[in-house]
């Protein structure tokens, strides 16, 4: 319960100043780009997902309403179905641009996107409905699947573009600073995605047998697990404004 609070507290502020961030943006006259469009998505997935995290817990600990219980499991299809394949569509859009740049820009247009968007976001309703309806479910290997599809889509790309740009560079110690800084970015990125997805993906696999019972397997390992996830919705929020440049550490720690 404490780091779903940490988590509201960090993530929350930060998609909401992503979010205002991109309307300055747009409100002066500038096109999003693909990937802009993409966290614009994912942003306000994220900032709905966190924004019910406090009243959540308060329901969970204190209140013990049901039907706002079930709101509450709906809600974490934004977490465990929007967000991971939102960030496997952005992934590909990136290996585009990088391993297929002539395709991509050929085909930059912002309508495949929005498409794809519609459909995530349909996805993520169906989701929630289930869900709201048969809460078991949230705690099988329904949620899994999404988990494993986007783990092997974003390691494909991020592992193929980062071994695009070094193999593209004259040697590693001549990488351009902005390729340096992509690269980065990338290998954060994917380790903080892996992170937050792969070990409920083991420990799914491994409880249920280890429990015995699924009571025992939601308190002890399907109810925890859930806070990796959360987590991943806090720090890529937080790691895109930095590498934005929205972030100065310097007047933070003065």
């Amino acid at each position: 319960a404490c780091l779903s609070l940490l988590c509201f507290a960090v993530g929350f502020p930060a998609s909401l100043l992503i979010l205002w961030a991109m309307f300055q943006t747009h409100r002066r006259g500038a096109p999003f780009s693909p990937n802009d469009f993409f966290i614009l998505n994912l942003s306000i997935m994220d900032a709905i997902f966190l924004a019910f995290i406090p009243p959540g817990l308060l329901n969970h600990y204190f209140i013990h309403t049901w039907p706002f219980e079930a709101l509450w499991n709906s809600v974490y299809a934004f977490n465990t179905c929007g967000r991971p394949f939102l960030m496997a569509c952005m992934c590909f859009d990136c290996y585009l641009a990088v391993v297929h740049p002539i395709f991509y820009h050929k085909r930059k247009s912002l309508t495949p996107r929005v498409v794809s968007a519609a459909i995530i976001w349909s996805l993520t309703a169906a989701n929630g409905i289930i869900y709201f309806l048969f809460y078991r479910l949230y705690f099988s290997f329904f949620p899994v699947a999404t988990f494993v599809i986007s783990l092997v889509i974003i390691g494909l790309c991020d592992g193929v573009i980062i071994y695009s740009l070094v193999k593209s560079g004259p040697g590693r110690r001549n990488i351009h600073p902005q390729k340096q800084r992509a690269i980065q970015t990338l290998v954060y990125s994917l380790a903080t995605t892996t992170l937050s997805y792969l070990p409920p993906v083991i420990l799914y696999s491994i409880g249920m047998p280890l429990t015995g019972t699924f009571e025992l397997f939601v308190c002890t390992i399907a109810l925890p697990i859930t806070i990796t996830a959360t987590i991943g919705s806090t720090v890529m929020p937080v790691l895109y404004l930095y590498n934005a440049g929205k972030l100065n550490w310097a007047k933070i720690r003065s």
